[in-house]
């Protein structure tokens, strides 16, 4: 299982490259759309990205409220913990 710093990382380093910024300059309280310029076709190649990246499944609908950086890492830890916790209910 990957820490909470491990999958922030990850998601900044998607958010960058699909941004087309250097990873230095994206900060948590940056919004996609607004500050980042992250379009909608862009938004849905950064939850694919993320989720291979991960090898988990991120819903779309669920993240329609994901706004800035911050919002949209808390949403990747929470899900990968949620995931992790269920497949693993299912091993047993």
């Amino acid at each position: 299982m990957k820490a909470p710093e491990d999958i922030r990382t990850v998601t900044v380093d998607l958010v960058a490259a699909i941004a087309e910024t250097e990873v230095r300059s994206v900060r948590a309280n940056q919004r996609l759309r607004e500050d980042l310029g992250l379009d909608s076709l862009q938004s849905l190649e950064l939850l694919s990205s993320i989720g291979e990246k991960l090898k988990i499944d991120l819903d779309v609908e669920q993240a329609m409220g994901i706004r800035t950086v911050d919002d949209a890492c808390a949403f990747v830890v929470r899900q990968y913990d949620e995931q992790r916790r269920d497949g693993q209910r299912h091993a047993k």
